[in-house]
């Protein structure tokens, strides 16, 4: 049995080009900043939110989402709940196929992810103004 790694101080560097690297998968698009561990099983990635970042709404139809906040904080809408979920350092939170959500991070944020099974399963949903307003900065405000 043999062992396969990837060096702290190259994940590090990639890291600092880009604002997500992915560790391990089965990737259908090279990054050319870190060579990833092929597998057809599970999805590893890092996170590195430097500035405030809100990501697109969207859900994974066959894949289970895990985060762990490595460090900052994170915000997570589940569009139908009508439910906003605050997540700081050293929370793990699960998101379970077909559950359309929106997320955004404070500046200085780092989530690893894991996904499994690893697929490029990712579908965007609709934009609505409400979803449009509340990833558009970090300020609280109640969820209608």
């Amino acid at each position: 049995m043999s062992i396969n790694f990837i060096d702290g101080s190259q994940i590090t560097k990639a890291l600092s080009e880009t604002y997500r690297v992915y560790l391990s998968g089965n990737l259908s698009i090279p990054q050319p900043e870190l060579e990833w561990l092929h597998d057809d099983h599970i999805e590893i990635g890092i996170s590195n939110y430097i500035e405030f970042t809100a990501d697109k709404p969207h859900l994974h139809k066959t894949a289970t989402e895990y985060n762990f906040v490595l460090k900052g904080e994170s915000k997570v809408y589940i569009i139908d709940e009508n439910k906003e979920y605050t997540f700081k350092q050293g929370s793990l939170f699960v998101v379970s196929p077909n559950t359309r959500y929106a997320s955004k991070h404070q500046a200085d944020t780092q989530v690893l992810f894991f996904k499994v099974p690893g697929v490029n399963d990712k579908q965007l949903v609709e934009m609505t103004p409400f979803l449009k307003t509340w990833l558009e900065a970090w300020n609280e405000f109640e969820v209608m």
